[in-house]
């Protein structure tokens, strides 16, 4: 997540020239040619860099940033919208961020479209190219690229292509440099077909299915935060509120993730896991869906799976009655837990020596943060359809 901004503008939190219908010539000097499939080639003062994209996976995405690109879409007079704009925003070790006509992170091309979140799209490489946003549906024509594998952005922000050539570019781009050119390429057949302009746009936003979560965490959304455990600036609960939300969107399966101060169970007996089905059925889960607990006094973590994704967690079709024979689904569940934990550790060390190369605090919201973003990264990681 990015330093603190302006509600509107667009970060991480927190689209390029002439399109060829035929087969593309692609940069001189490369040794082995690219095979069938859209490719955006981006000069820079640094050099250049070729990614690929998406436009199976993320159709509307993909026909925005190219549609702007070659100046069939964006303001009038239409022209290529990317060519000497700049990399507005560079966070060393994070991403590098353009497509800005203002250059402050408020700009747009005039509209906004929705977000476009497909299972397997994933903010997990160097050289992932996505949408930069101001909240849900909010994407325009600014993006950034990864500078390192940052999976926390998974369902806030939407993929839409892959660094192939040139990586060794991405982390020389320092703040202010030119866009020179964007190129688009187009090989094979799928490719040159692609359809960008407007009326291939408007009939691809208008099927998108738009953000129905809740605006702000509470006890009907997706996340909740009673007790305010995690950082508020940026705020930390509304943006994983954002990120649940949006998997349903994009997976039809709703995960609930309620962190509280001190655990309260019902009777003084009751286990969390025991504590968090009951947690579940209050709040009408039947047999699918994920419901995880965390209490800050215990520091133990509850869930409740339902029986539709148990097979996902065994590893195995079976009953209820099979996986419960001698404690199995009791052990796969604290496996997973293990597991979250294991990766909150490793965000804490991480994000502590980063706090003290920046000269701030790292305080106990930010341990809260890491480690609701280790087990929604990990149930997202187990439960993700795999495409």
């Amino acid at each position: 997540m990015p330093v603190p901004r302006s509600p509107r503008v667009r970060t991480m939190f927190l689209g390029l020239a002439v399109l060829v219908l035929g087969c593309a010539r692609l940069p001189a000097g490369e040794a082995q040619p690219l095979p069938d499939g859209l490719y955006a080639e981006f000069e820079t003062p640094r050099g250049s860099f070729t990614c690929k994209l998406f436009f199976a996976q993320a159709p509307l995405t993909v026909a925005n940033f190219t549609g702007l690109a070659e100046g069939r879409l964006g303001p009038e007079p239409r022209e290529p919208f990317y060519d000497g704009l700049t990399f507005h925003r560079v966070v060393p070790d994070f991403v590098v961020q353009g497509g800005d006509p203002a250059g402050t992170g408020e700009g747009g091309p005039g509209y906004e479209f929705p977000d476009e979140f497909a299972p397997g799209l994933r903010h997990d490489a160097v050289g992932i190219l996505s949408m930069a946003n101001a909240g849900p549906d909010t994407n325009g024509s600014q993006f950034f690229l990864t500078l390192r594998p940052v999976n926390r952005l998974n369902y806030l922000h939407s993929v839409f292509g892959r660094t192939v050539r040139g990586f060794e570019v991405l982390p020389l781009i320092q703040p202010g440099d030119a866009i020179t050119a964007v190129r688009i390429h187009r090989i094979g057949a799928a490719a040159q077909t692609f359809g960008n302009d407007e009326a291939a746009f408007t009939a691809l936003r208008a099927a998108a299915r738009p953000y129905a979560g809740a605006g702000e965490p509470g006890p009907e959304a997706h996340f909740d935060d009673p007790d305010g455990l995690l950082p508020t600036e940026p705020p930390r609960a509304v943006y994983f509120n954002y990120q649940l939300a949006n998997f349903e969107r994009a997976t039809g399966l709703r995960i609930l993730v309620r962190p509280a101060a001190v655990y309260q169970p019902e009777t003084p007996a009751q286990r969390p896991g025991t504590f968090t089905g009951r947690l579940a059925q209050r709040l009408g889960f039947t047999t699918s869906g994920i419901v995880a607990t965390w209490s800050a006094d215990t520091g133990q973590w509850g869930l409740w799976i339902g029986e539709n994704e148990l097979p996902l967690l065994m590893g195995r079709a079976g009953t209820m009655q099979e996986w419960m024979q001698g404690g199995a689904l009791h052990r796969a569940k604290q496996a997973l837990i293990a597991e979250a934990e294991t990766r909150a550790e490793q965000l804490m060390r991480e994000n502590a020596a980063q706090a003290v190369a920046a000269g701030r605090p790292f305080a106990e919201p930010d341990r809260v943060k890491c480690r609701m973003d280790a087990m929604i990264g990990v149930l997202f990681d187990r439960f993700e359809p795999r495409p």
